[in-house]
Protein backbone atom coordinates (compact mmCIF):
# COMPACT_ATOMS: atom_id res chain seq x y z
CA UNK A 1 0.00 0.00 0.00
CA UNK A 2 1.46 3.76 -0.77
CA UNK A 3 1.90 6.31 1.98
CA UNK A 4 -0.58 8.30 1.04
CA UNK A 5 -3.26 5.45 1.26
CA UNK A 6 -2.26 4.38 4.38
CA UNK A 7 -2.30 7.61 5.83
CA UNK A 8 -5.34 8.21 4.52
CA UNK A 9 -6.89 4.95 5.90
CA UNK A 10 -5.04 6.15 9.43
CA UNK A 11 -7.14 9.78 9.06
CA UNK A 12 -9.99 8.06 9.05
CA UNK A 13 -9.09 5.81 11.59
CA UNK A 14 -8.26 8.56 13.79
CA UNK A 15 -11.81 10.77 13.53
CA UNK A 16 -13.60 7.45 14.67
CA UNK A 17 -11.72 7.07 17.64
CA UNK A 18 -10.90 10.25 19.03
CA UNK A 19 -13.19 10.22 21.37
CA UNK A 20 -12.31 7.55 22.96
CA UNK A 21 -9.03 8.70 23.65
CA UNK A 22 -9.10 10.40 27.14
CA UNK A 23 -5.52 10.50 27.97
CA UNK A 24 -1.44 10.85 26.72
CA UNK A 25 -0.68 7.64 27.48
CA UNK A 26 -3.96 6.92 24.88
CA UNK A 27 -2.88 9.18 22.38
CA UNK A 28 0.44 7.97 22.37
CA UNK A 29 -0.27 4.54 21.91
CA UNK A 30 -3.62 4.63 19.91
CA UNK A 31 -2.84 8.11 17.65
CA UNK A 32 1.08 8.50 17.37
CA UNK A 33 2.70 4.76 17.76
CA UNK A 34 0.76 3.52 15.09
CA UNK A 35 1.68 7.03 12.92
CA UNK A 36 5.39 6.13 13.28
CA UNK A 37 5.00 2.60 12.01
CA UNK A 38 3.52 3.72 9.14
CA UNK A 39 6.16 6.19 8.63
CA UNK A 40 8.24 2.45 8.36
CA UNK A 41 9.21 1.82 11.71
CA UNK A 42 9.71 -1.25 12.99
CA UNK A 43 8.16 -1.11 16.99
CA UNK A 44 11.68 -3.19 17.97
CA UNK A 45 13.00 0.14 17.01
CA UNK A 46 11.29 2.23 19.55
CA UNK A 47 11.84 3.02 22.81
CA UNK A 48 9.38 4.25 24.83
CA UNK A 49 9.71 6.41 28.22
CA UNK A 50 13.62 6.43 27.68
CA UNK A 51 14.98 8.57 30.90
CA UNK A 52 17.56 11.26 30.35
CA UNK A 53 19.41 12.30 33.51
CA UNK A 54 19.33 15.90 34.14
CA UNK A 55 21.05 15.94 37.20
CA UNK A 56 19.99 14.97 41.07
CA UNK A 57 15.85 14.31 40.73
CA UNK A 58 15.97 15.80 37.40
CA UNK A 59 15.25 12.93 35.17
CA UNK A 60 13.13 13.52 32.56
CA UNK A 61 11.52 10.89 30.04
CA UNK A 62 11.36 10.92 26.36
CA UNK A 63 8.18 9.18 24.93
CA UNK A 64 9.75 7.51 22.17
CA UNK A 65 13.09 7.40 21.16
CA UNK A 66 13.46 6.08 17.41
CA UNK A 67 17.08 3.51 17.65
CA UNK A 68 19.48 3.02 15.26
CA UNK A 69 22.31 0.87 15.86
CA UNK A 70 21.92 1.60 20.01
CA UNK A 71 22.09 4.87 19.55
CA UNK A 72 18.77 7.63 19.88
CA UNK A 73 18.11 8.95 15.86
CA UNK A 74 14.67 10.22 16.95
CA UNK A 75 13.31 11.77 19.48
CA UNK A 76 9.44 11.91 19.90
CA UNK A 77 7.69 14.36 22.15
CA UNK A 78 3.83 12.98 22.95
CA UNK A 79 0.94 15.66 24.01
CA UNK A 80 -2.59 15.15 24.91
CA UNK A 81 -4.50 15.74 21.36
CA UNK A 82 -6.04 18.42 22.70
CA UNK A 83 -2.85 20.05 23.73
CA UNK A 84 -1.69 23.05 22.13
CA UNK A 85 1.83 22.28 21.29
CA UNK A 86 2.78 25.89 20.34
CA UNK A 87 3.61 25.62 24.57
CA UNK A 88 5.73 22.36 24.60
CA UNK A 89 8.41 23.36 21.41
CA UNK A 90 11.25 24.17 24.34
CA UNK A 91 10.82 20.66 25.51
CA UNK A 92 12.84 18.79 22.65
CA UNK A 93 15.58 21.35 22.66
CA UNK A 94 16.44 20.37 26.40
CA UNK A 95 15.88 16.54 25.32
CA UNK A 96 18.65 16.98 22.27
CA UNK A 97 21.42 18.42 24.76
CA UNK A 98 21.10 14.99 26.65
CA UNK A 99 21.41 12.74 23.64
CA UNK A 100 22.77 11.99 20.28
CA UNK A 101 19.55 12.46 18.34
CA UNK A 102 19.59 14.56 14.82
CA UNK A 103 15.64 14.59 14.46
CA UNK A 104 12.46 15.50 16.64
CA UNK A 105 9.09 14.81 16.66
CA UNK A 106 6.24 17.08 18.73
CA UNK A 107 2.88 15.96 18.37
CA UNK A 108 0.03 15.80 19.84
CA UNK A 109 -1.69 12.67 17.76
CA UNK A 110 -3.14 15.03 15.30
CA UNK A 111 -0.84 17.81 14.49
CA UNK A 112 2.91 16.55 13.53
CA UNK A 113 6.30 19.40 13.74
CA UNK A 114 9.04 17.70 12.32
CA UNK A 115 12.48 19.10 13.77
CA UNK A 116 16.19 18.56 12.80
CA UNK A 117 18.35 18.94 15.82
CA UNK A 118 20.07 22.38 14.65
CA UNK A 119 16.97 23.54 14.24
CA UNK A 120 16.00 22.98 18.16
CA UNK A 121 19.28 24.14 19.35
CA UNK A 122 18.84 27.34 17.69
CA UNK A 123 18.14 30.04 19.72
CA UNK A 124 16.58 32.18 17.04
CA UNK A 125 14.85 29.25 15.18
CA UNK A 126 12.68 26.71 16.34
CA UNK A 127 10.14 26.57 13.89
CA UNK A 128 9.69 23.38 12.55
CA UNK A 129 10.94 21.31 9.12
CA UNK A 130 7.58 21.02 8.18
CA UNK A 131 4.18 20.60 10.26
CA UNK A 132 0.51 19.19 9.58
CA UNK A 133 -2.36 18.12 10.90
CA UNK A 134 -3.55 14.79 9.94
CA UNK A 135 -7.32 15.16 10.11
CA UNK A 136 -7.60 18.18 8.02
CA UNK A 137 -4.60 17.85 5.80
CA UNK A 138 -4.49 16.10 2.47
CA UNK A 139 -2.84 12.53 2.67
CA UNK A 140 -0.80 12.83 -0.60
CA UNK A 141 0.64 16.41 0.70
CA UNK A 142 1.24 14.34 4.05
CA UNK A 143 3.22 11.81 1.80
CA UNK A 144 4.55 14.33 -0.46
CA UNK A 145 5.82 16.45 2.38
CA UNK A 146 7.27 13.30 4.07
CA UNK A 147 8.72 11.63 0.59
CA UNK A 148 10.60 15.30 0.25
CA UNK A 149 12.38 14.73 4.06
CA UNK A 150 12.91 11.34 3.85
CA UNK A 151 16.65 11.33 4.44
CA UNK A 152 15.98 13.11 7.45
CA UNK A 153 14.10 10.21 9.32
CA UNK A 154 15.30 7.23 7.38
CA UNK A 155 16.84 4.94 10.04
CA UNK A 156 17.85 2.28 7.17
CA UNK A 157 15.49 -0.55 8.36
CA UNK A 158 12.39 -0.26 6.58
CA UNK A 159 11.61 0.78 2.69
CA UNK A 160 8.33 2.46 3.43
CA UNK A 161 10.60 5.50 3.02
CA UNK A 162 13.57 4.81 1.56
CA UNK A 163 11.91 3.40 -1.31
Amino acid sequence: MELKDEIGQFAVRIKKMLPQVQSEDLTRNALVMPFIQILGFDPSEVQSEAVLDFGVKKSKKVDYTIMKDGEPTILVECKHHNDNLDIHDSRLSKYFRKTKAKYGLLTNGLVYRFYTEKMVRSKKNQEPLFEFKITDTKAATIAKMIEEHKDYFNVDHKATLAS
